[in-house]
């Protein structure tokens, strides 16, 4: 258990910058698209406190992993539905890809012990937010990234199956299921630290 909470306080700067920019951004990016839904719940902001969830922070100290309170998006108030729903589901990730190419420059700089602990934080877990993001599986942004692109495929705008998937998710997640994705990951953004 001490050995999960020391992981979950390393692991804690780069969840909470994560989380806090990935929300941010799909809040952000809605609302210049023209879906004022989520400005209207406070989420266009950079106040972590707006953006994490309770339970999400605290399963990162019992499991190992968290979440953030997913920001809300009315599809109806834009004007192109589909594409801009596309756009606004991306923005989370791609979000993640920047944080993780930010954090990276500034590991090539050589910093302090600190700033160094910090940079590796925020690279690896946005990189790992940016790639589960993107798997197709509610409430994930995949799950509403991928009928945008497959033509035939509507937005799925219901989350009446979320808990059903949020177990799917879990039990992947113990069972070994989502380390199989990560473990080449995870090996590949390795090799891109500095020596």
């Amino acid at each position: 258990m001490e050995q999960r909470i020391q992981f979950a306080i390393l692991l804690l700067p780069g969840l909470i910058i994560g989380l806090t920019v990935h929300e941010a951004a799909h809040a952000i990016t809605a609302k210049w698209l023209g879906d004022e839904t989520a400005a209207g719940m406070g989420r266009v902001s950079l106040n972590p406190l707006r953006h994490l969830s309770l339970m999400g922070t605290a399963a990162l100290f019992l499991l190992g992993f968290g979440w953030g309170k997913p920001v809300i998006v009315n599809i109806y108030n834009f004007k192109r539905p589909k594409f801009y729903y596309l756009l606004s589901s991306l923005a989370g990730p791609a979000s993640n890809i920047i944080l993780s190419a930010i954090a990276l420059g500034v590991l090539y700089l050589n910093p302090g012990v600190i700033i160094a602990t910090i940079a590796l934080s925020v690279f690896f877990i946005n990189a790992i937010l940016a790639v589960i993001n993107l798997l197709p599986v509610p409430p994930l942004d995949g799950s509403k990234i991928w009928p945008c692109i497959i033509p035939g495929m509507k937005p799925a705008i219901s989350g009446k199956w979320t808990g059903i998937w949020m177990v799917v998710l879990l039990v992947a997640l113990f069972s070994g299921g989502i380390e199989m994705i990560l473990s080449p990951i995870m090996g590949f953004l390795q090799g891109l630290l500095p020596a």
